[in-house]
């Protein structure tokens, strides 16, 4: 019988063993069994257990301990079963991850999590496990998103890890939709999913701001809006592109902001229901290769990522003829970045075709712009 977090103690006196079970270390006492011999304590343990995990299944349940991180682990997990924004393969994942934490820390409790000391404590925990980096990340993730809801729920004031230092680094810089790629997505997309893709690998916004993007940012020849990274303290403008020109066209006027979800209401921060339609397409994309090419088919839509457009964006905007430093300043990224991406995406045939642009229309689009 394995129960997570389960504390056990067995030991020996008087020429009797003796075996005792707590819900947590340093929780409730839940079985206690003895017996002359081992095999006779076995017995007993058997004949009590039943019981026991009645007990165990009570003391953890929903707000029954409110002092260690154990029950506080518990009660988010019991919030996150009833979350609708959350794919069914993270929400496994994370209480996997939970688990692992529940029976490694589950022990301290809540009260310390106020101490300077715990950062550095729980740090160190996660980098026990830095041989294999990306999982080791992973765990303290899922555990700081306990954090953040305890933090939202009044139960503890400040996240201990917030932004803690990432073991598993990975350059995503040059990592791009290609054309084929997006074609595929979009055929598989919801309609509203499509337009913030679309609207995405145009412009190269971030997803945070994009959700955001009110219809009034869009004037005659720009998009103008001032970016959540700088906390509003920086104004963005972005070249209207015959790109973006025409997504924007495409894109019905439903609201306040340009996108909107089904219900034709904005998507809600952080865009986790956006999330899970970029989920739901991707999914569907890989389903129907699979179907007609075989199981081990892949839809070319492995391990990109939402944010890997601002990178599509770089290519799409030099094509239509927008100097890179220009698009470097949209995309507040150093022009080696673009550069980089434009050498190994962009043909030369490509770039003259852009220049050739840029000669005709004034220099630059983003230029015209202003």
């Amino acid at each position: 019988m394995t129960l997570t977090g389960l504390h056990r103690i067995r030991r020996s006196a008087g020429g009797r063993f003796y075996e005792y079970w707590y819900a947590w270390r340093g929780g409730p006492q839940i079985l206690k069994a003895s017996g002359a011999t081992e095999k006779a304590l076995e017995r007993e343990i058997g004949k009590l257990s039943p019981a026991a995990l009645d007990a165990y299944r009570e003391k953890t349940r929903r707000g029954s301990d409110s002092v260690t991180i154990f029950g506080l682990i518990t009660r988010y997990l019991d919030h996150m079963a009833d979350n609708q924004n959350l794919a069914d393969r993270t929400k496994k994942d994370r209480r996997k991850h939970l688990d692992t934490a529940r029976e490694e820390i589950g022990h301290i409790e809540v009260k310390a999590l106020e101490s300077r000391k715990m950062r550095p404590y729980l740090i160190g925990w996660r980098d026990k496990r830095a041989k294999t980096p990306k999982t080791a990340d992973d765990l303290l993730s899922d555990l700081s998103a306990v954090f953040n809801w305890a933090v939202d729920n009044g139960e503890i004031a400040r996240n201990p890890v917030a932004g803690f230092p990432r073991i598993y680094q990975v350059n995503r810089a040059e990592v791009i939709w290609e054309p084929l790629a997006l074609l595929t997505f979009l055929s598989f997309a919801d309609p509203e999913v499509a337009w913030a893709v679309r609207l995405a690998a145009a412009t190269g916004i971030r997803k945070e701001d994009l959700i955001k993007l009110p219809w009034t940012a869009v004037k005659d020849n720009t998009l103008a809006f001032q970016t959540g990274k700088s906390r509003k303290r920086r104004t963005a403008v972005i070249a209207l592109t015959d790109e973006l020109r025409a997504v924007l066209a495409d894109i019905p006027r439903r609201g306040v902001t340009v996108l909107t979800s089904s219900d034709g209401l904005p998507w809600k921060p952080p865009g986790n229901g956006l999330d899970s339609g970029v989920r739901r397409a991707r999914m569907a994309a890989l389903a129907h290769v699979q179907k007609t090419a075989g199981q081990g088919a892949l839809s070319g839509l492995e391990g990109l990522r939402f944010h890997d457009l601002r990178g599509t964006a770089a290519t799409h905007r030099v094509l239509a003829g927008i100097d890179p430093l220009d698009v470097a300043t949209e995309l507040g990224w150093e022009v080696e970045r673009v550069n980089e991406i434009i050498r190994r995406y962009v043909s030369d045939e490509a770039m003259a075709k852009g220049l050739i642009l840029r000669t005709y229309q004034g220099k630059t689009i983003f230029t015209q712009a202003h």
